[in-house]
This record gives C-alpha cells, sequence and structure tokens, in this order.
C-alpha cells in the first residue's frame, strides 16, 4: 500500500524556497488549511506533478511547466523548482525527485526550451534505470486511476456522466474504474486468449487448404479469416482514435469552462461593435437626410407668407375676372335685346315689342354701356402682372413643403442613436478592459481566435466522436457477417472430415476457444461481482454520509453510476448538486475499498457548498476511506472545531497555507 511520508518543495508554485511537509509514517487524516489563492491546488499539483510529471489544470495540462516557478524567486535570479516525495510502498521505500532545472549555458531562460526535466528514483537506497524507474512508478500508481487517489472534490459532478449511456466522459470514467478494480487484467488475458485463437483459426484454414478434399473450402476460409482480422484492425484503429478524441474533447471542456467568462466578454464586445458600426451607419444616413432637407428649409419657412401674398394676388385677380367677365356678358345681353329692338320681337318669348318697351329698352341699353363698362388699360395691365406674380408664387408655394417635422424626427432619432454609440462606446471599453486584465490571468487561454474556436473545434470533435461510434458499429456488423460465414465454411469442412492436420488443429481451437469462453464468462462475473460490491459499500458510506432515512441505499447501472433509492423503491430523479457531491465521494470509498491498488486520497474542497451536518459526515466518514487522507481545505469551509470533533483521534497533523506576499505562501 502507498504512503507518502515526507514532500520537499523548492520554489513551487508559491511555495518559495524549500519548505518541508513531514507526513511521518502513521496512519490517519492531515488537513491543509488555507484560503483562496494559497496554493492549495497547487500542493494536489506537487503530488501530481511528483508521480507523473504532469500539472493539471481545469483547462487541461499546463504545456509551459516554467510556468509554475516561483515569481519572487526568479526575479531573484533562481529559476526552475523541484518535487521530491519520499514513500513507501508494500515495504520498500522509495525517494522520488523531480525537477525543472536550467540548461547548462543559460543564465535567464526566456522559455521552457532554456529547461530540461530531471526524474531520479530510489528504491530502498539504490537509484533504479529509466526503465526500472518507470516500471516501479507504474506499479506504485498508475497515472489512469490517479483520479481516484487525486482529486479536485469540485469536479465531482463529473462522475454524473455515468448516469448517462454512450457518452464519452462516462466511458472515460467507466474504464478508469474497471483499472483500479483489477478488470484489465482479465480483459489482457482475454486479449492474449483472442491472440491465440487468431493463430489456431490461421492454422485450421491452412491445414484446409492443404487438403485436397477441402482446398477451395480452406481457401474461402483463409480469405474469410483475413478480413475478419482486417476488420478487427479497422476497429481498433477507430477505437484508439475514439480514445484520443474523448482526451481532446476533454480538454477542450476543461478550457471551454476555464475561459467561459473570456470568450463571453470577447463574443459580447464583437457584438457591440458590430452594432456600435452599424448605429455609425444609420446616423451618417440621418446626418445626410437632415443636410438635404435643409438645403430647401428656406421655402418651407417662406411658406405662410408666400400663401398670404398668394392669396391677396388671386384676390385681386378674381375680382378683375370678374370685372371682366361681367363686360362680356353685359355686351351679349345688349346684343340681344338691340335685335329685339330691330326685329321688334321678343327672343325668350316670341312677342311683339311695343314703343314703349322700345324706348325702356333704349334705356337699359345706355344703362348696361355705362355700368359695364369692362377693365381700363391700367386694370388689364394689372391683371396681367398680377398673373405673373400668382403663376411664381404658385410655384414658390407648390414645390416647398413644411419639412418641420420631417427635420423634428431625423433630429429625434440622430439623438437617440447618438446616445446608442455612446453607450455601446463605454461597453466596448469596459469589456476590452475586462479581457485585457482577465486575459492576462486565463494561463493557456491563447488569443481571442483560439478562444472563440474552441466551442466549433468541440462541436467538431463531438461530431468526429459520433461518426467514429457509427463506423465502429458499422465494422461490427460487417465483423459479425463475416465471422457467420466463417462458421458455416467451417462446419461444411468439418462435415467433410478433413486431414489429420486439420483436425489437430480443429482440437487446438477447440480447446483454446473453450478456455476463451472461459475467461469471458469469468471477466463477467468478476465485473459482476465487483459492482455489487462498489454498490454495497457505496450504500453503507451514502447512509452514514446522508443520515437522511427516507433514502435506503444506491442502485448501481452498468456504468458503475450510482442511483439514489427511496425507501418506496423509486429511484430519486433530478438529486442537487449536494447529494451528486456525496454520491460521487460514496463510489470513490467504495471503490477504493474493492481495488487491489490502494493508496492515499488527497482531496482538494472536500466540503464543497454542503450544509454543516453533511460536512461533518464527511468529515467523520472521510478518515475511514483510506489509510492516509489529505484535505485541502480554504478557510470556512468546515469548522475547524467541528473536523477536529469528527476526525477525533485520526487527525495526526495540521498545517496552515500562511500568505507572505501574494506571490509567496508558507506552509506551517
Amino acid at each position: 500500500m502507498l504512503h507518502f511520508n515526507k514532500m520537499i518543495l523548492r520554489d513551487f508554485g508559491p511555495y518559495k524556497g524549500e519548505q518541508i511537509i513531514d507526513f511521518t509514517d502513521e496512519s490517519g487524516v492531515t488537513i491543509f488549511w488555507g484560503n483562496n489563492g494559497r496554493g492549495k491546488t497547487t500542493l494536489l499539483n506537487a503530488f501530481r506533478y511528483g508521480l507523473f510529471g504532469v500539472i493539471q489544470r481545469r483547462s487541461g495540462i499546463l504545456k509551459n511547466l516554467s510556468e509554475m516557478s516561483n515569481s519572487e524567486s526568479a526575479a531573484e535570479g533562481r529559476y526552475g523548482f523541484s518535487v521530491v516525495l519520499e514513500m513507501t510502498n508494500d515495504g520498500d521505500s522509495y525517494r522520488l525527485t523531480r525537477q525543472l532545472s536550467l540548461r547548462q549555458g543559460v543564465t535567464k531562460p526566456l522559455n521552457d526550451e532554456d529547461y530540461e526535466r530531471n526524474v531520479s528514483l530510489k528504491k530502498n537506497g539504490t537509484i533504479l534505470s529509466p526503465e526500472d524507474r518507470e516500471h516501479e512508478l507504474n506499479m506504485i500508481m498508475p497515472e489512469q486511476v490517479a483520479r481516484f487517489f487525486l482529486f479536485d472534490a469540485e469536479l465531482l459532478q463529473e462522475y454524473e456522466e455515468l448516469l448517462e449511456t454512450n457518452t464519452s466522459d462516462g466511458e472515460q470514467i467507466k474504464n478508469a474504474i474497471e483499472k483500479i478494480l483489477g478488470v484489465p487484467v482479465l480483459q489482457n488475458g482475454v486479449i492474449d486468449i483472442e491472440d491465440c485463437l487468431s493463430n489456431y483459426d490461421r492454422q485450421k484454414s491452412s491445414a484446409a487448404r492443404n487438403d485436397d478434399k477441402t482446398t477451395q473450402l480452406g481457401q474461402e476460409m483463409e480469405n474469410l479469416t483475413a478480413n475478419i482480422e482486417e476488420h478487427q484492425n479497422i476497429i481498433r484503429e477507430k477505437q484508439a482514435e475514439q480514445v484520443e478524441l474523448i482526451r481532446k474533447k476533454t480538454l477542450l471542456e476543461g478550457r471551454m469552462q476555464d475561459t467561459d467568462k473570456l470568450r463571453n466578454w470577447i463574443i459580447q464586445r464583437n457584438e457591440s461593435e458590430k452594432n456600435k458600426k452599424k448605429a455609425e451607419d444609420e446616423l451618417d444616413v440621418v446626418k445626410s437626410k437632415i443636410r438635404e432637407l435643409m438645403k430647401f428649409a428656406w421655402r418651407g419657412m417662406l411658406l405662410n407668407t408666400a400663401r398670404d401674398i398668394r392669396e391677396s394676388i388671386e384676390s385681386e385677380v378674381n375680382s378683375l375676372e370678374s370685372k371682366r367677365q361681367t363686360k362680356k356678358v353685359a355686351e351679349k345681353f345688349i346684343i340681344e335685346i338691340r335685335k329685339a329692338i330691330s326685329d321688334r320681337v321678343c327672343p325668350v318669348c316670341g312677342q311683339d315689342v311695343t314703343g314703349d318697351i322700345i324706348q325702356h329698352l333704349h334705356e337699359r341699353i345706355n344703362d348696361s354701356t355705362n355700368e359695364f363698362a369692362g377693365l381700363t388699360e391700367e386694370e388689364r395691365q394689372r391683371l396681367s402682372e398680377l398673373q405673373a406674380q400668382l403663376v411664381a408664387v404658385k410655384h414658390l408655394s407648390d414645390d416647398a413643403e413644411d419639412v418641420h417635422a420631417k427635420v423634428a424626427a431625423l433630429e429625434e432619432r440622430k439623438d437617440e442613436l447618438e446616445l446608442d454609440i455612446g453607450q455601446y462606446r463605454q461597453t466596448i471599453e469596459e469589456l476590452r478592459d475586462n479581457i485585457s486584465r482577465y486575459g492576462e490571468d486565463a494561463v493557456g487561454a491563447g488569443n481571442e481566435a483560439d478562444i472563440l474556436n474552441i466551442s466549433r473545434e468541440h462541436s467538431d470533435v463531438e461530431q468526429n466522436l459520433r461518426d467514429i461510434r457509427r463506423g465502429i458499429e458499422d465494422e461490427n456488423k460487417k465483423l459479425a457477417e463475416l465471422k457467420y460465414n466463417k462458421d458455416k465454411v467451417a462446419k461444411t469442412i468439418d462435415k467433410m472430415a478433413g486431414g489429420a492436420d486439420y483436425r489437430e488443429a480443429s482440437r487446438r481451437y477447440e480447446l483454446c476457444e473453450h478456455i476463451f469462453q472461459v475467461f469471458e464468462k469469468s471477466k463477467s462475473l468478476f465485473r459482476e461481482r465487483l459492482k455489487q460490491n462498489v454498490e454495497k459499500d457505496a450504500t453503507d458510506l451514502f447512509i452514514k454520509l446522508t443520515g437522511d432515512k427516507d433514502y435506503i441505499g444506491l442502485q448501481i447501472n452498468d456504468n458503475y453510476g450510482l442511483e439514489i433509492i427511496h425507501k418506496s423503491g423509486r429511484k430519486v430523479p433530478g438529486r442537487s448538486s449536494g447529494y451528486e457531491h456525496i454520491v460521487a465521494l460514496s463510489l470513490i470509498g467504495a471503490l477504493h475499498m474493492n481495488a487491489p491498488l490502494r493508496g492515499p486520497i488527497i482531496m482538494d474542497s472536500p466540503f464543497g457548498r454542503l450544509d454543516p451536518t453533511h460536512k461533518a459526515n464527511i468529515a467523520r466518514t472521510l478518515s475511514s476511506m483510506a489509510e492516509q487522507t489529505m484535505l485541502l481545505a480554504y478557510t470556512g469551509e468546515i469548522d475547524d472545531q467541528v473536523a477536529r470533533e469528527q476526525i477525533a483521534n485520526k487527525l495526526i497533523h495540521e498545517y496552515k497555507l500562511e500568505r507572505v506576499s501574494s506571490m509567496h505562501t508558507q506552509i506551517k
């Protein structure tokens, strides 16, 4: 069983200089108390770096390890860092040293290329060769199962993926669970037997082909065998590609989570810039319309005056026109009267006109001639002038319009646009400031184009994964058909009683096939028994952790996902993030109880956002989940008195991560 005795840090992250943590060889719980930003996650990464040489950020693996160097030490001319782990495993003692140091001849590094990575492992005082070192480290703690020993409790919600079927994340976690439980041991046996089975299968085909009675069938069987192997290779290639895509998807999701705020700011800024440009273009159009209207605005201003002048002229013209028209009517009337006098007959009624009437008509003619004399020469000239003036005034007033309302509406829109542009400009400046400040701290974020492409890359990877799964399904269908056809050919050869070589190859094949079936069944039984044990142990832990009597246990699925069971027998839907935290801890504890590989549990933020009761339950239960447990808790995550009371005599060490400066934390 793995046990950490001591850790020695030098300039690793905020841990400036050399700092030593003595865990001793005692079993129990060690608590590290520290506020946010003091280096709890860095301490978790110190174990990960020491064991595997990698530093895990939520955005993925840290590519430039030199970024983990202590800034103050670097400013003082000390570059690089080191982690030393002293540990025991199954009776052997180890001292593992891993460091990043300057290359010879480099005095001031510019990038990671100016550093070299060094690692050494002593076993019982003897330095191991690189090959033996890697073998021993893989035996002590395989990197694939490290997630169950070194983990950030804030990421426990990822185990909810186990409840879903056919998800890449769930499949990845399931594979890691089966590895820690020892399932691959049997799986590797199955693979080895499959290789033997294929070899004996080829011997059968060769023997059948060399037999005169079954030559043609033997050739057909060889062709089918070759096709089967080809499709099996394609499936293996696709499965390997699937693993790589799952790894890439996980990294992208980490980057998406890490850069979520930054990405949203960039999108908002780009949208604001687009809206600002649109508003500016519209403002230019509005200003242009206002200028165009103002060119002839003077006509609108004179419109009322022009109307008054027009009305005055029209009135005088009408008066003169009326006078001229009256003269025409009077002249026609006089002509009619004179005709009546001349004919002595009334043109209207046809009666004779007497002398008295004729006299009266002469008088009427004289009166009309005097009364309707018509326009004088001066009046005719005046009428002509007025008519010319009226044409000019009409042209002016007809072409003019009152642009006041239009200009007012445009001015109002102009004010709205200028206000919008000002607000967009302010928003853009604020977002640029946020992007600038946050972007400096977003480790590995990359440039803006890279950040905005993360979502697209993630979608592409998911699509590729779907295509790969469909491709594997299609290949499996083809493989099943080929195997069916091959079995038919084999049965035909068997009926024809092949030669001695064929019978011997068949005997070996059947024996190997029987062994293969035994291993396959054993693997299934072993997996089912493990699932039952995990379910039972997880249920026991869950009941201790939750204390809710309405919940009677957990039920496991094929992916090792756990459902909460109500006392009514129903599964509890839509569990909270708090209960997801508790279920995940129950699963991890159960895995430790059933795994052949045992080791410490080192957990960052173990109490999360749980209520005080559940925090107390977790503190009490975590101490029983492993021989050595380390909890990295922020101040206030759990009351220290409650933690001490619940852990009781299993609490062997407490350390405080104290701030010396923003870049320097001291372990006390």
